[in-house]
């Protein structure tokens, strides 16, 4: 099996990018087809103690701290009173300074001013159906805002009179930096180091079952819903893509509902409302948001989000990823229902 040394990776790029350049993941990313078929599963947890485990997470919050997720905009730094929680993992090598528990609840974005994304909601829900919000970021912050917008025009992702518009209504803001990809927000497979709020009480039950290196995982809390209006600007700013199951599996379990309030929405597949205590895993490349149907008050919903590589384990005396016996033989999805991620868990395909 074939051992990538995080030391070896460059700067420009995240661990998981330099290792997709040195084997030949994309070929079977292209052509692997799961033998389950289905876009979205749902697993019932019957070792689950739904009841410890959300005692477990309101104490975690009670001692390490609630985080809203980062705004992403602006020279400032806020945070949601809306959506947030806590990080399981962190990288004690990120290259911004954020506490532990809060370094995988969003980062800053420079060159675009704050009110950008409000004034301009169905741009950003565009690049993020085309996959390009990510990019148009990273050269923002390498070149400068104009030189973005140049990029959307270029990639079909705007017109000639809307990039004509942006040019002229936001100034070209070339505070550029260095484009620093390992150790950021971007840079998934680092953030792999457990926290102490992941082994808490109850929720280092979840630890023990689980077979795979775990990388990006949270608490994810939405709260503070008073009024519809508010449920629907949530909803509109919540699109977004993760990476692909391939390099960041997802498994989404839901401690609370009240409802059928919560749940999932992914593109072209519709809403999924949440059931406590059952798992949900999807292809987070697609475009997907967290809803809520209206308002609710006096209530918060909580997902514990446990994030795996699925085709590499990490050596944490080394620091390095090496393949597993799964790379290339089987896919991420059937992994997970074969109990190769997590133990005792039975499952239901609901797409």
């Amino acid at each position: 099996m074939k051992k990538f040394y995080v030391k070896d990776c460059p700067y420009n790029l995240s661990v998981h990018m330099w290792i997709k350049e040195q084997t030949d993941i994309q070929k079977y990313i292209d052509s692997m087809v799961p033998k389950n078929s289905g876009s979205i599963f749902e697993l019932h947890d019957p070792f689950l103690d739904l009841k410890q485990l959300k005692q477990s997470t309101d104490q975690v919050f009670d001692k390490f701290g609630w985080y809203g997720f980062m705004n992403v905009f602006g020279d400032q730094t806020t945070r949601s009173n809306e959506y947030g929680g806590i990080s399981l993992v962190s990288n004690p090598d990120y290259i911004y300074d954020i506490p532990e528990h809060a370094q995988t609840l969003g980062y800053p974005r420079t060159n675009l001013p704050a009110d950008f994304l409000y004034l301009n909601v169905g741009l950003f829900t565009e690049l993020v159906d085309k996959n390009l919000d990510k990019q148009f970021y990273n050269i923002c912050l390498e070149q400068g805002t104009h030189l973005g917008f140049k990029f959307l025009l270029d990639q079909n992702g705007i017109d000639y009179t809307t990039y004509k518009h942006l040019v002229e209504t936001y100034p070209n803001d070339t505070q550029v930096s260095q484009r620093l990809i390992k150790n950021s927000y971007t840079d998934t497979w680092s953030f792999n180091q457990i926290n102490q709020g992941a082994k808490h009480g109850y929720l280092a039950s979840i630890l023990k079952r689980t077979k795979r290196s775990i990388v990006r995982s949270r608490l994810a809390q939405m709260r503070n819903i008073h009024s519809d209006t508010h449920a629907k600007i949530i909803n509109r700013f919540t699109w977004h893509r993760d990476d692909s199951w391939f390099y960041e599996l997802r498994l989404n379990l839901s401690l609370d509902n009240i409802d059928n309030i919560f749940g999932i929405e992914i593109e072209y597949l519709g809403k999924t409302p949440f059931k406590p205590g059952h798992w949900y895993v999807w292809d987070t490349l697609i475009p997907h948001r967290p809803y809520v149907e209206r308002k609710v008050t006096n209530f918060a919903r909580t997902n514990y989000v446990l994030a795996v590589n699925p085709w590499f384990d990490y050596d944490k005396e080394d620091n390095a990823w090496i393949q597993n016996e799964f790379y290339g033989e089987k896919h991420p999805v059937d992994m997970v229902l074969d109990g190769d991620v997590l133990e005792n868990i039975n499952y239901n395909s609901l797409q």
